[in-house]
């Protein structure tokens, strides 16, 4: 499901160093937060397997280069339909890195198949992956508002990250012809409001198959990020 062209991996590393550098820039304090609207995706890379229209894991990448540059926990939340088996992977057994999931399951028959409830990290990382699967379609704004308030929220606030990054994937909006789901553009942006709440946050951009939506959900998203009221 990957295709490559003379300009690929051009396009790749290009998503990636940008990723990169706005985490470098929000860690540094040149920025309170940051965003990188950028093409190719990037979850579903694992450390050297290129899949579901990813090749480099923008937000690895981007939490390596946010711990570069001196921050110690970093949070990488995903709140894109599809599960990120390639962020999960990487960060399996690393406690510095809390990876946090919000995607359809439908009993691992949705793509990529992974991110069961029960998948919680090895190691010294068990209990840093946190995956809410929904087994099934529909997926309206109280659903993942609750999800945020019962789970994501509570537990990020624990882990006390110095830098929060987001995977910013929306296709779980209404009217994506992927997703299935029916989340609002103001929800995503209530979203952003208590992630960005938490710490310094970066937003990269990952899946999103209706563009109406998803750059409806960009611009709220940007905007909260910018300082207006989600």
């Amino acid at each position: 499901d990957c295709y490559f062209n003379p300009s690929t991996a051009a396009c790749a590393r290009l998503a990636a160093g940008s990723a990169a550098e706005v985490a470098r820039r929000v860690v540094s304090g040149s920025a309170r937060h940051g965003a990188a609207i950028i093409r190719p995706p990037g979850h579903h890379a694992e450390s050297s397997v290129a899949m579901g229209f990813c090749y480099y894991n923008n937000a690895a990448v981007a939490a390596r280069a946010a711990q570069a540059a001196g921050a110690k926990r970093v949070l990488i939340m995903d709140w894109d339909v599809h599960h990120g088996n390639g962020t999960q992977e990487i960060f399996y057994e690393d406690p510095s890195v809390m990876y946090m999931s919000t995607h359809r399951y439908d009993n691992g028959n949705f793509y990529p198949g992974t991110g069961g409830a029960s998948e919680t990290g090895s190691g010294p990382g068990l209990g840093f992956t946190v995956n809410v699967p929904w087994n099934g379609s529909g997926v309206r704004d109280a659903d993942m508002l609750a999800a945020f308030r019962h789970v994501v929220v509570p537990l990020a606030t624990e882990f006390r990250p110095d830098v929060v990054i987001v995977s910013a994937g929306f296709d779980a909006a209404e009217g994506d012809p992927l997703g299935g789901c029916r989340v609002s553009t103001a929800a995503f942006s209530h979203f952003a409001a208590m992630l960005s709440a938490l710490a310094p946050t970066v937003m990269l951009l990952e899946g999103g198959y209706n563009l109406i939506a998803t750059a409806a959900a960009t611009e709220a998203c940007l905007r909260v990020l910018l300082g207006e009221p989600p």
